[in-house]
């Protein structure tokens, strides 16, 4: 029987959040004013107001478990970037617990390599070193370039911090080697599906694959208010209701700061720390680029969650300078302290779809004929229909989504928020899919 080490922490410096008053079950309660949540509404819509000047695609605001407003379509599944990387540490923390991963045991003890093979130096890099960016390996990786990086060789493991994606692709290897299981089959298993996550569909997480290196990157597309319940499972120590999900140690050590004081910034396990003083309480993000972040405020019982839409060409991106003021404008909005919450005043929240075309019913005997591959010119698209009937379009880079008829042969593609049309030869029969 293969033994393992001990799975053993550090001291922590993290201190623990508040837990939230609620937890969403099936569908997400909102307040049914601000002034409920003991803030502003005035005050919230300066804040809006910055978010449209930013272009931001959606913000959602929780206090106490409850939506205080929502600003955008919070269950439009949009891909989140390196803020999925959370949700890999969290699946790591969770296996680590039962034995089959050893954060202490260097890349080399368990077999990984490159296409441009590794070092025996980097062998040398532990599980941890990768999660906390500490690999000494500067390779190009699935996702991320090779530009900007250190010299190869010029670190150890352990001696400098830097942020490298490549970390992060070789941990998706080190999981399903060690545990058998594909990172995105447990991510299902073990998170969406335990914390009730209301929009995520199993083919929202997929992987993007390159011949120059042996490891994937892992993504997933996700809805804002389910990135809210993935935050309030950290907020709450790991725990969803009675069950302990996610090991109260590691949300500690994934919350604690592993990189250099001089860092502007602390990073933990795939989680950002900024300084106490850019919100005047602690906070803890994960964050994507073009502006895909999941906020924890457990000094004020808050979750801010906000996303842009970078399916587009150029990204309508938002910095994070530009989050933060608006972020800082929804603080301000805050006028009284809430210590309890009346939940008969509650009322679930709808999404808002107002910009959804009129669907109609799919027909599988009129909509099959377009399930195929689409060269489209050296731009492919597949459409396939899972084994629950539902239609979707894989885009490579971009992932899989639902496809509802607005005609029988027009289709609207949900999470992208465009319609589909096609080309047809002289049988009448669709040789290319095209986009607005």
């Amino acid at each position: 029987m293969k033994e393992y080490l001990p799975f053993v922490f550090v001291f922590f410096a993290f201190t623990p959040p508040l837990a939230p008053d609620l937890l969403p079950e099936k569908q997400w309660l909102q307040y049914e004013t601000p002034e409920e949540a003991g803030f502003s509404s005035q005050k919230l819509q300066q804040a809006r107001k910055l978010a449209d000047q930013y272009n931001s695609a959606s913000v959602l605001i929780i206090y106490k478990g409850a939506i205080v407003q929502s600003w955008g379509d919070a269950s439009r599944r949009f891909r989140m970037h390196s803020s999925r990387k959370a949700t890999q540490s969290a699946l790591i923390g969770i296996y680590a617990s039962k034995g089959a991963i050893d954060i202490n045991k260097s890349i080399g003890e368990y077999g990984i390599d490159e296409v441009t093979p590794l070092t025996d130096v980097e062998k040398r890099a532990t599980v941890k070193q990768l999660m906390t960016g500490y690999s000494g390996i500067y390779l190009p990786s699935v996702g991320q370039g090779g530009d900007h990086m250190p010299k190869r060789g010029i670190h150890q493991p352990g001696e400098h911090w830097f942020y490298n994606n490549w970390n992060f692709n070789a941990l998706n290897t080190v999981f399903e080697q060690q545990t058998h299981v594909k990172l995105t089959d447990a991510f299902v298993d073990h998170i969406a599906q335990p914390i009730g996550m209301e929009d995520f569909v199993p083919h929202d997480a997929w992987y993007n694959y390159e011949k120059f290196s042996l490891h994937p990157v892992y993504h997933i597309n996700m809805s804002s208010r389910d990135m809210a319940r993935f935050g309030m499972l950290y907020m709450n120590e790991g725990r969803w209701g009675d069950k302990q999900i996610v090991p109260e140690q590691w949300v500690k050590e994934s919350l604690t700061a592993h990189s250099p004081k001089t860092q502007k910034y602390g990073f933990g396990y795939a989680w950002n720390i900024p300084p106490h003083k850019a919100f005047n309480q602690r906070c803890y993000t994960a964050e994507g680029m073009g502006g895909h972040m999941l906020m924890l405020f457990p000094d004020s019982d808050m979750i801010i969650v906000h996303r842009a839409n970078t399916y587009i060409e150029p990204w309508v991106a938002v910095d994070w300078i530009e989050i933060k003021k608006i972020v800082k404008e929804i603080l301000a909005a805050r006028t009284e302290i809430k210590t309890t919450i009346d939940e008969s005043k509650l009322i679930v929240y709808k999404p808002d779809r107002k910009h959804w075309p009129a669907l109609i019913a799919d027909d599988p005997s009129k909509t099959k004929r377009f399930e195929k591959h689409y060269d489209n010119d050296g731009d492919p698209v597949t459409i396939l229909r899972e084994t629950n009937g539902q239609l979707i379009v894989n885009i490579p880079y971009l992932g899989n989504f639902n496809l509802y008829s607005i005609t029988d042969s027009t289709f609207f593609v949900e999470g992208k928020e465009e319609k589909i049309y096609f080309e047809y030869n002289n049988k009448r029969e669709p040789i290319k899919a095209i986009f607005p």
